[in-house]
């Protein structure tokens, strides 16, 4: 269960990388949080994904496994 957590956690964090870095490259700003977000997005969903017992995720898993993890939380 943690590692499908790590996964669905680090997969949040790519999106919000991406705005980040956008907003940072629009503002002529130094990107250091969306850097920093980006980082931790892929070592959390990359970790999660190379240690998984069945070698990796299968992209239909993922959606299926989102929803689990959301009746556990609503439960």
């Amino acid at each position: 269960m943690e590692r499908d957590l790590l996964l669905l956690i680090g997969l949040a964090f790519l999106p919000l990388a991406f705005v980040a870095l956008v907003s940072a490259w629009a503002d002529r700003r130094r990107p250091v949080p969306g850097l920093i977000l980006l980082v931790m997005g892929c070592a959390m969903a990359g970790w999660a994904h190379f240690t998984h017992p069945g070698g990796g995720y299968e992209p239909a898993e993922i959606l299926t496994m989102a929803l689990e993890m959301l009746g556990r939380l609503l439960n």
